[in-house]
């Protein structure tokens, strides 16, 4: 039951939190942090009388560290039956905070993988694209720089970029195009459903976000199922899913130096890149739905 609405979600909830109680033996939340506050409570208070299973699927990588801040919160959380969240670094965490109730179900989603046979050849100058929200905290700015170095420290148009995503800081991204060679270019926003068939003709994806709420991020996932390595910061969760040489590349978050050492590496080297394209389309398979929910089924039996 979706419970967006602002004000009319408040008059409501109470009465959909109750009803999923009385007409359900598993319930479900996916809150956002805002909601968490609102949705847990009710949901434990009213279960000390129904008695149902309580789980938590939590999107993104910030509940560490919010239910760090509040103790209420982690009293309430504590007694859900089962949370799930999308990284083993975030369930050490959770663990470090007391929590007893915590499984490992990474994001997935419901993409075609494309076969060997659809991974087109790659030629000179090499095609890398962004595809995440366009924020500064996303490494659009290292991005946009590494290529350019990397093309001017060999002498030639060697690389070029595509930004895919909504831009959420207009004037900020306004003012790094303005003046940018016709190298990198913005190519606006994908349907959700179409990731894997945009980035499959591509090189590498760049993915050097700091993004302090990042967890597991779908960008990953279209990437691997498109065939194409990701070349990413090691920050938050990208180690446990990047595999260094078999599905990318890592590198120091922030460092644009060290992205620019793998990007003149790979393209004076580019079958280092093609070698990993298999791996990645074998790697995606682990991120189907029908095999990350399991974790979530067998918990309901």
């Amino acid at each position: 039951m979706d419970t967006a609405g602002k004000w009319l979600f408040l008059l409501r909830l109470p009465y959909v939190v109750l009803y999923a109680l009385i007409s359900s033996r598993q319930v479900i939340m996916m809150p956002a942090y805002k909601g968490i506050h609102i949705i847990s409570p009710l949901l434990y208070l009213l279960n000390l009388v129904l008695r149902r299973t309580l789980h938590y699927v939590v999107i993104g990588g910030w509940l560490p560290s919010y239910a760090q801040r509040f103790f209420l919160l982690r009293f309430i959380l504590k007694r859900f039956n089962h949370i799930y969240v999308e990284t083993n670094g975030m369930k050490q965490a959770m663990e470090a905070l007391g929590f007893h109730n915590i499984h490992v179900m990474p994001n997935c989603k419901p993409l075609t993988i494309l076969t060997k046979e659809l991974l087109k050849e790659q030629h000179p100058p090499y095609r890398l694209c962004t595809f995440s929200r366009v924020i500064k905290e996303k490494g659009i700015e290292e991005a946009i720089m590494a290529v350019n170095s990397c093309n001017q420290q060999l002498g030639r148009v060697v690389c070029t970029l595509d930004i895919y995503g909504q831009v959420e800081e207009k004037e900020w991204f306004s003012l790094l195009m303005k003046n940018q060679p016709d190298t990198i270019s913005y190519k606006g926003i994908v349907p959700f459903n179409k990731s894997t068939e945009t980035i499959k003709d591509y090189f590498a994806l760049l993915f050097p976000t700091y993004y302090k709420g990042e967890a597991f991020a779908g960008t990953l996932i279209d990437a691997m199922a498109a065939g194409v390595p990701t070349i990413a910061s090691d920050w938050h969760a990208n180690p446990e899913i990047i595999e260094e040489g078999k599905t990318g590349y890592l590198f120091p978050a922030k460092s644009t130096t060290s992205l620019v050492q793998i990007l003149v590496k790979i393209v004076q080297q580019p079958n280092l890149i093609l070698a990993m394209r298999e791996n990645c389309l074998q790697h995606a398979k682990d991120y189907q739905p029908q095999v990350v929910i399991q974790e979530l089924l067998s918990n309901m039996s």
